[in-house]
């Protein structure tokens, strides 16, 4: 049942053909799913812990399934593994379908996606890590069910979940392109094109949804197409695991992340609710175009580093793989403090060994400090690797065993650095230039002692200056890119001010610099700074914080009319008299407020106090 071993149509034909004429029929199969939804009344009623706010047709799963027909018309239902997978996800649909229509029960679910997945196994669709076939069985039929739930759970905001596949897709066919495997070529092609087609009638506002029957289709298929070719995983076990996830390396990280912060926050994994990715990103402001235009990005960069792997190998591209977790990781973080709407559900009265277990770990009281340790790790390991990379590109193979041999050392004399620096002790949220030089100065110390350790262990024999001044480079930037991490997302994703009072702040000097901190960050004044006003007019158009200073106080009639001002905040005790009446009476010709920030620390103690 092996693909096809060259490509002898031309390229763009062998694609544009099943991609134009599956997103016709997907199209076509869509609009005609949303008027026969609604008439048989198949549709899908708002509820608190869904996004949707009116109904919504549930058809749109069929219409992928029909859509993705016209690929199979060249090879036949079972004349290669790519049909075999589509009749196999066709079953996962058709229980989707059942459970669209009249609810499942979630056993009855999973055991119908247990069946499926063992029958693909037995058909020759297998994760190949070792030599115990058991093993290799159980991992299979997990990754088959894994994935179709992930893409079931990513199902959760207008145009995500069909979207993300066709681009998860759209890597996989690059990959088939690539190993000369024509027919799997034109039914991920065609699958791509029925995607497209429903993504016309589900980009927000979406009309149509394509419900479970979808969901469990598309997510059986793309989990399917990992393992159809036969030979394109034959580079290692790491060729095996990294690229079907980097593919699918969203769905894959949105069930993790929900997972996890639900295990931690003490709710059922599998109830609903708005606590997604996608929903937190739409929470930060990004709106929901935002979010699609961000996730999306983020598979498009992990599929590329799929491709580079798969062609140069993993040794060049672990670097920016690992940047990749990193990144997904500190992200992940982030939104994790972000406020969600949570459905209201039947609290747990008694939780049990597994909830137990998983507040035990939530309430560890240094997990913050044992999270940041073990990423310097990553990252010093990280640097070190890249460093021997740059300087031995030629010859990289061979200076690996230097590399390994000679990494420990370094990696002790670097953390311990970091540590007696106070590294550990600051908040990230925090982080200023001091703290930016400590952190610099610690991994100068941390370079000097490794180099004092192989002069006197070694004499330096075999080893590269060069490397170790990369390595001094590399690890400063990682490590400072880290500790800003959270002030930069904070800024890059700022929750938006449902009716927050406008505010003009007076004073562009050190006291609005913290005002303009404290009204950011501090959400429960209810307050948007939206300017400054400086009787220093060589500093109009100068930002602090990306605030303009707007003009001086002769122009603050016009300025409050302008941006809607409801409060004029005066951030300085240094303003003369006259020109705070000033203030006053043009503000109070508007009826808009003035405030008066102060800051004093009392020495004179509490009382009873030594």
């Amino acid at each position: 049942m092996g693909g096809s071993a060259g490509m002898s149509p031309p390229l763009l034909a062998l694609i544009l053909a099943p991609l134009l004429l599956s997103f016709a029929v997907g199209l076509a199969a869509t609009i005609a799913g949303e008027r026969l939804a609604r008439r048989v009344g198949l549709v899908v009623a708002p509820r608190e812990d869904r996004w949707h706010r009116r109904p919504v047709p549930l058809l749109g799963g069929v219409a992928i399934m029909v859509g993705t027909l016209p690929g199979l018309s060249w090879t036949g239902f079972s004349g290669s593994r790519t049909g075999v997978a589509f009749l196999a996800a066709l079953g996962m649909g058709v229980v989707g379908l059942v459970d669209d229509i009249r609810p499942l029960r979630p056993p009855v679910k999973l055991i119908s996606q247990v069946v499926v997945a063992a029958l693909l196994v037995q058909l020759g669709f297998a994760l190949r890590l070792n030599a115990h076939p058991l093993v290799n069985v159980l991992l299979t039929v997990g990754w088959i069910v894994g994935i179709t739930n992930a893409v079931n759970l990513l199902d959760n905001m207008d145009g995500l979940a069909a979207g993300l596949a066709a681009i998860a897709a759209a890597f996989r066919l690059v990959f088939f392109v690539m190993d000369g495997q024509s027919t799997e070529v034109r039914v991920t092609a065609a699958f791509i094109g029925a995607l497209a087609g429903f993504l016309v009638r589900n980009f927000p506002p979406a009309r149509i949804f394509m419900g479970d029957a979808g969901s469990l289709f598309v997510g059986c298929l793309l989990g399917a197409l990992s393992l159809a070719p036969t030979g394109a995983y034959s580079r290692g076990i790491l060729g095996v695991l990294a690229l079907p996830i980097l593919v699918l390396a969203i769905p894959i990280f949105d069930t993790t992340f929900v997972t996890l912060t639900r295990l931690l926050t003490g709710r059922p994994v599998s109830q609903g609710g708005r606590d997604h990715t996608s929903h937190r990103l739409v929470a930060l402001g990004l709106g929901e175009w935002g979010a699609l235009t961000c996730l999306y990005g983020i598979a498009v960069g992990s599929g590329f580093l799929a491709v580079l792997s798969y062609r140069f190998g993993f040794t060049y591209t672990i670097v920016l793989l690992t940047l990749l977790l990193v990144g997904l990781a500190l992200l992940g973080v982030h939104l994790s403090r972000v406020p969600v709407i949570r459905p209201h559900g039947p609290a747990l009265e008694t939780p049990g060994a597994d909830t137990r277990l998983v507040r035990l770990a939530a309430d560890f009281p240094y997990k913050r400090h044992a999270a940041i340790v073990a990423l310097d790790l990553v990252l010093i390991v990280l640097a070190y690797y890249s460093a021997y990379l740059l300087r031995f590109e030629d010859t990289f193979d061979v200076e690996l065993i230097q590399f390994a041999r000679t990494v420990a050392p370094l990696l002790a004399s670097q953390i311990l650095a970091l540590g007696l620096s106070g590294a550990y002790r600051g908040l990230w949220r925090y982080t200023s230039l001091a703290h930016l030089g400590r952190l610099v100065g610690a991994i100068t110390l941390g370079s000097l002692a490794a180099v004092v350790y192989f002069v006197f262990t070694t004499r330096f024999a075999g080893l590269s200056r060069a490397v170790f001044v990369l390595d001094w480079i590399l690890l400063s930037v990682l490590v400072s890119a880290s500790r800003v991490s959270f002030r930069v997302l904070g800024a890059l994703l700022r929750p938006p001010r449902a009716g927050a009072r406008r505010v003009l702040i007076y004073g562009a000097g050190d006291g609005g610099e913290l005002v303009v901190r404290e009204l950011r960050n501090n959400l429960d004044l209810g307050r948007e700074p939206v300017g400054f006003v400086d009787d220093d007019r060589h500093k109009v158009g100068a930002r602090i914080h990306e605030v303009a200073v707007l003009g001086s106080l002769e122009a603050l009639p016009d300025l409050l009319a302008r941006h809607q001002v409801h409060e004029v905040v005066v951030s300085s005790r240094k303003i003369p008299a006259e020109r705070l009446r000033r203030l006053q009476a043009l503000c109070a010709a508007r009826e808009v407020a003035v405030v008066r920030v102060s800051v004093r620390v009392d020495w004179d103690g509490l009382e009873g106090s030594p």
